[in-house]
This record gives C-alpha cells, sequence and structure tokens, in this order.
C-alpha cells in the first residue's frame, strides 16, 4: 500500500468546541488510531482502559484508549483510539477508517468512501 498522510480532527463530546487537528499517516496495518497523550488530555480526553498491542517488532505494550469524534474530509463518527506515549508514531488505523466509511486508494493515495458489507438489509424473515 502506498503511504500517505492526512488530516484527523478529534474532540471531546463534551467539549465540542475544542477541536485538535493532528497530520497522521494512514496505517491499515493498526487496528486503532494512535494519537499522542499529551494533545488529547489537553482536550479532556482520558483514558477508559487498557489494551495489550503487538509491535512490528514483535513486542508486546499496553497502552490506554479513549472515546472520541473524529473527522476526516467532512466524514464524522465516535471513535476509539491510543493515547499514545512519547517515541509512539502517529497514525490513523482501520478501525477509525472504517467507522468514518473510509478506504484506502493506494494507487492515488487518497481516502475514499467505502461500500460497506450489510448482512440483514433484505432482511432474514423466511431464511429459517
Amino acid at each position: 500500500m502506498g503511504v500517505f498522510k492526512t488530516k484527523l480532527k478529534v474532540w471531546n463530546p463534551a467539549y465540542a468546541e475544542r477541536i485538535e487537528e493532528f497530520d497522521v499517516w494512514i496505517d491499515t496495518g493498526a487496528s486503532y488510531s494512535w494519537l499522542s497523550r499529551e494533545r488529547l488530555e489537553a482536550l479532556g480526553i482520558k483514558g477508559t482502559r487498557r489494551v495489550a498491542f503487538r509491535t512490528i517488532e514483535g513486542r508486546q505494550v499496553e497502552r490506554e484508549v479513549a472515546p472520541v469524534f473524529v473527522r476526516i474530509d467532512g466524514n464524522i463518527g465516535g471513535d476509539t483510539v491510543v493515547l499514545a506515549e512519547p517515541g509512539d508514531a502517529e497514525v490513523v488505523g482501520a478501525f477509525t477508517l472504517e467507522s468514518l466509511g473510509l478506504a484506502v486508494d493506494p494507487v492515488k493515495k487518497q481516502l475514499v468512501p467505502a461500500i460497506g458489507l450489510a448482512l440483514g438489509a433484505q432482511g432474514l424473515e423466511g431464511k429459517e
């Protein structure tokens, strides 16, 4: 996949007037988005639980995650992000892209609308 950056806006719904913009790499290999703990805490965002992650080098690390609201190019949604510690990369991960209905176009190095999957869109009546 081609490597590129995007602008990600993040806010705490309790303080929606305070928005922080992050210039971050797209990393579809990362489950969650990783954003600076210091910058998130300045928005009043606090970790709610610790989660274990495996790094690209094979090490296991634990980080706190927190609920936030995010926006990329007018696409808005609720998300859970990792409170990144100093030395951690800031990236947009797969969960964020999926929650915003976005996919990666690796040739054009841009985000594009995704087509979601819907198992029950036509209903399951009579399928038993």
